[in-house]
């Protein structure tokens, strides 16, 4: 699986899907959340506290890097 990214204006939280199993564990560190599967693997993370204009530089960044095609 390819790894998803959106934005939630609302809470101002970037999701970064990058497995599709389920989350049963998750450690929390400042304002990430990394969520792990059954055998320990990151499924997901969040990053919380992400105004919009952040957001994207993120994504211009990660554009020119070839990771995302927007």
């Amino acid at each position: 699986m390819a790894p998803q990214i959106k934005y939630d204006e609302n809470s101002n939280i970037v999701s970064i899907r990058v497995s599709a199993g389920k989350s049963v564990d998750s450690d929390v560190k400042n304002n990430v959340v990394v969520d792990y599967d059954k055998n320990g693997q990151i499924v997901n993370v969040d990053i919380m506290k992400v105004g919009i204009d952040e957001f994207k530089k993120i994504l211009k960044t990660i554009s020119l890097k070839g990771a995302v095609n927007f």
